[in-house]
């Protein structure tokens, strides 16, 4: 196992390119201040990986092993059992040093905001260092924004030359992190982030909530599909509504996890649920003050009866006086499937006849129709979540404060 000198710990999902950006351009950073040839391995991404034993292994070696830990704070790490178990296996070694050296300095775990969350859950909230020295945009909006934009170039490039030294300090130190294998298979380990299975939720108080509601058949529904002269494909269903993937084949993975993905991105608590479930079913007394509701639509359930009547209920709750129950309707159909393609019109149509009033009414505001990407879904659902949100602010006028100091971000030690 390689020595690295440090263990770049992130979120999936949280923008890969610009992660791998970091990594390669730190690598490079300490690698100069070290004095070691441009091609030593200096630090460990799990970028590649797969998962399985001898990942886990891989990934628990590089952990018991790496002089220092660099963790990428965004709302999607916050919740990530993984990225918990790396920091507790991490945090592990440094209580044996910070025993030892209470004064250990500086610290060789490096929490950094990737993307800022509106709180810190205890564990990182204990390691809450200030950064002395980093350019205002990072506190406001992370080091994402500070790599992507160009006008922060001269602040991104002092700060990894600060942190590099800062890394390459902690390596060298005749009182490092002592190593530590684990005796427990990754999996096993206790997320830092979680208490009892639960996430530590990056928000707190009164959180914007957003329910998603499929509408969209399951694969046992198929037999029941009646539009006239069409068939339809099972491969983009499964079991339940909620497996629905439109944009297979080149998106496996289903809408509603893409969509929870994109609350996360925006600090929002997601819920999943369908047409069919009790929180689905719309005029069920509920509190809908704080809660934005987004129905994700497949253009084929209309030939469902029983759908087309929950569709036409939702037409009819969708009006100015409960916004909050009819906040937004979004239709992705896939580029590449070739069946919803050569039917769009027809099934269009089809939609607009149980779904006249919300398709005029909101077309180009929070009506989108036929998507046919996920990157244009990703797109319109964040403008989607945050016009939402400012109009929950503007008509939310009770609010109670988050816990904590009043009008401050959580700001954290870096190099």
């Amino acid at each position: 196992m390689p020595d690295y000198y440090f263990f770049l710990s992130y979120a999936r999902g949280d923008d890969r390119d610009s992660v791998r950006t970091f990594f390669n351009d730190l690598s490079a950073e300490v690698r100069t201040y070290a004095g070691l040839p441009t091609t030593q391995v200096v630090g460990f991404l799990d970028v590649e990986m797969q998962v399985g034993e001898e990942w886990a292994r891989t990934l628990v070696s590089a952990l018991g092993n790496c002089r220092t830990f660099v963790a990428l704070i965004s709302p999607r790490y916050l919740i990530s059992e993984p990225c918990g178990r790396e920091w507790t296996l991490f945090s592990e070694r440094l209580d044996t040093l910070e025993q030892k050296d209470p004064a250990a300095d500086p610290p060789p775990l490096i929490p950094l905001l990737w993307l800022p969350p509106p709180r810190l859950p205890a564990a990182i909230e204990a390691r809450q260092y200030l950064n002395h020295g980093m350019p205002e945009a990072y506190s406001r909006t992370g080091l994402r924004q500070i790599i992507r934009l160009a006008r922060y170039r001269d602040d991104y490039l002092e700060m990894l030359a600060r942190l590099a030294q800062q890394i390459v300090e902690v390596a060298t130190s005749e009182r490092p992190v002592p190593t530590r294998p684990s005796t427990l298979p990754f999996e096993q380990v206790r997320s830092a982030f979680h208490d009892a299975g639960r996430p530590a939720l990056p928000g707190s108080g009164p959180v914007a909530q957003v329910e998603f509601i499929i509408a969209a058949p399951a694969r046992s529904d198929l037999d029941a599909l009646h539009l006239p002269g069409l068939e339809r494909d099972p491969q983009f269903y499964g079991e339940l509504p909620e497996h629905w993937a439109p944009y297979r084949p080149h998106l496996t993975s289903p809408i509603a996890d893409r969509a929870q993905q994109v609350a996360l991105e925006h600090q929002f608590q997601a819920l999943v649920t369908d047409l069919d479930s009790p929180h689905g079913r719309f005029g069920a007394d509920r509190d809908t003050a704080e809660r934005i509701v987004v129905l994700l639509v497949d253009l084929w359930v209309t030939g469902l009866t029983r759908h087309r009547s929950a569709l036409a209920r939702f037409d009819e709750a969708g009006t100015d006086e409960e916004p909050a129950r009819a906040a937004a309707v979004l239709v992705p159909a896939g580029h590449d499937d070739e069946q919803t393609q050569a039917n769009l019109t027809q099934l269009i149509a089809a939609l607009g006849q149980v779904f006249g009033r919300q398709m005029n009414a909101r077309l180009g505001a929070s009506f989108r129709s036929a998507i046919l990407s996920p990157q244009s879904f990703d797109a319109d659902l964040g403008v989607i979540l945050e016009r939402s949100r400012n109009r929950m602010f503007r008509t939310n006028t009770v609010r109670r404060p988050l816990p904590g100091r009043s009008g401050q971000r959580p700001i954290l030690r870096g190099p």
